[in-house]
């Protein structure tokens, strides 16, 4: 009898943690949309930076689950957001779009799921980046319906 170690992908206590992770992402791409609408305080720069952070440690340990732990997911990740920005201008909407596509794919599909949680990463922070900008030059209030 051979004993196989089960494939983390498909262990409860993981997809437990990608669904959280894709319900507090898309609560946080949404506070970028809706605060203004709402009268609440946006998202700072430091906290969009420390949560693209987390996002992209939970794409690297997708990516390391699906045998891929060698792959720079952040770059892949930086390369789907230039390429979907080519069509959606943006950064909101391809956050939008990188998460609705990592919410499908779930953990099946590990390091496309992977690709497209660090693609909102790096969406995240050039939101981050955005919210940086104080001398006037900001792009005003960003919205999925602009």
């Amino acid at each position: 009898m051979t004993a196989v170690a089960p494939d983390p992908l498909i262990l409860s206590a993981n997809r437990q943690t990608i669904d959280t992770c894709i319900a507090l992402t898309l609560q946080m791409v949404a506070a970028i949309e809706f605060a203004p609408v709402l009268s609440t305080e946006r998202p700072t720069q430091e906290l969009l930076l420390d949560f693209a952070e987390q996002v992209e440690r939970n794409a690297t340990d997708i990516a390391r689950m699906d045998g891929h732990g060698e792959t720079d997911i952040a770059a892949l990740g930086e390369d789907v957001y230039r390429q979907l920005t080519v069509q959606r201008e943006e950064p909101l909407r391809v956050a939008y779009h990188a998460l609705h596509s990592a919410a499908f794919l779930g953990l099946e599909h590990g390091l496309t799921t992977a690709t497209m949680l660090s693609a909102v990463a790096y969406a995240l922070r050039v939101l981050a980046r955005r919210e940086s900008c104080t001398d006037g030059s900001s792009e005003g209030p960003v919205s999925l319906y602009a």
